[in-house]
């Protein structure tokens, strides 16, 4: 089955965001089973969403890419927290700092920025998986529900 992901320009930012930290990571194309470059991994995401440069979206994604998707979101929204507590100093994801700094100016003036768009991004992650969820069945629990929009502001 496959996805069918509606983004608007904010979101295309974000999920760029997202996926340059997925691919700086070593190995993150490499199919775990045999080793190899992924099928269809997030590169080709990527280079779809490369041509949408400040205007909105729409992309399929296999279930498998947006799996690692969701995924890369969590690792992302952790980076974006560790760039607010460190005041922005250097990450440890090669051209981290200076893609998050180019798609969101704000970051550059304010490291307190990032917790927007690591808010931005955990709400989009949330959306995507609600739709995922809904494609492959009623599983949701009322606790979602409940839950703050964002648990580490005060």
């Amino acid at each position: 089955m496959a996805a069918t992901l509606r983004l608007s320009a904010d979101d295309v930012r974000v999920v760029r965001l997202a996926l340059m930290y997925h691919l700086a990571r070593p190995g993150a194309e490499l199919d775990a089973a045999t080793g190899q470059l992924a099928e269809h991994g997030l590169t080709e995401v990527d280079a779809a969403l490369a041509e949408h440069d400040g205007a909105s979206a729409t992309l399929a994604l296999t279930d498998a890419q947006l799996r690692k998707l969701l995924e890369a979101m969590l690792g992302c929204v952790n980076e974006l927290r560790v760039f607010h507590l460190n005041g922005g100093a250097a990450s440890m994801v090669r051209g981290f700092n200076e893609a998050a700094r180019r798609l969101f100016p704000a970051m550059a003036r304010d490291p307190e920025a990032a917790l927007t768009v690591a808010e931005s991004m955990l709400m989009l992650r949330r959306r995507l998986a609600r739709s995922e969820s809904a494609e492959s069945g009623p599983s949701g629990t009322a606790d979602q529900a409940k839950r703050s929009r964002w648990p580490f502001r005060h």
